[in-house]
């Protein structure tokens, strides 16, 4: 079973990005912001990362810096209501999913990115 860390600060959100990857059959971690987030991947390697960009003590864009900086290559799935796209090639994310998002959509991006890795 594929992994999946999801780091956003939203509690509602993360349940329905929750819901959607584990209806298609992902195993699910959480994180409520980038530092959280690094937290959980120093303690275990994940597929694919789920990572909103608007998050309070560590944001988005800080958090996949970081991610590369210390030498993670997991893909990134940017997850945005603000120029998810823009933002995600400016980053070089390997996705990008706009807010409100469409399961179908976050799904088939993180498929796509685990068929690619």
């Amino acid at each position: 079973m594929s992994s999946v860390l999801v780091v956003d600060d939203d509690p509602a959100l993360v349940r329905m990005v929750r819901l959607a990857l584990v209806s298609d059959g992902f195993e699910v971690e959480t994180a409520g912001d980038g530092i959280e987030g690094l937290d959980c991947m120093q303690q275990r390697m994940f597929d694919v990362v789920v990572v909103d960009l608007q998050m309070p003590r560590m944001d988005g864009r800080t958090f996949h810096r970081e991610l590369r900086a210390r030498g993670y290559r997991t893909p990134v799935v940017i997850l945005s209501a603000y120029g998810a796209e823009a933002a995600g090639e400016e980053l070089g994310a390997e996705a990008a999913v706009s807010k409100p998002f469409d399961p179908d959509a976050l799904t088939a991006a993180v498929r796509r990115l685990l068929r690619s890795a």
